[in-house]
């Protein structure tokens, strides 16, 4: 299994328990998306899920705060120069999502069914 595959595996395995597909169908349902590793240490504990200026994140080792910033930070300032902001969503009922993604300067603009969607047009972490 390649780092990304891993990374993707992680990211699943952090959501399993709110979404109601398999693995391979949640795979299967990212095919377009890229899916770049969280490396701590030479290991790989997460990823952020890409298509454009959408991103997700998600981890299967909780990663040390300053680490993750760094990986986020790089990924976020990038897709904001490149698109003019970015989105994400958070569902309703993860609170410790949306202020996880409030903390990186995020806010609501919107709701979709049980979801929250959230813009960031500059990052707090530049």
């Amino acid at each position: 299994m390649n780092m990304s595959e891993n990374a993707l595996k992680m990211v699943y395995e952090s959501v399993k328990h709110r979404v109601t597909v398999s693995y391979e169908d949640y795979a299967a349902g990212l095919i377009g998306w890229d899916c770049l590793p969280l490396v701590e240490r030479g290991e790989v504990i997460g990823g952020v899920i890409v298509k454009l200026n959408e991103l997700h994140i998600g981890y299967g080792k909780r990663p040390k705060a300053s680490s993750l910033r760094k990986h986020i930070k790089e990924i976020l300032n990038k897709i904001i120069r490149k698109y003019g902001h970015a989105v994400t969503a958070v569902r309703k009922d993860n609170p410790s999502g949306l202020k996880f993604c409030g903390r990186l300067g995020f806010y609501q603009y919107g709701e979709l069914g049980n979801q929250l969607l959230l813009r960031c047009d500059r990052s707090n972490y530049d």
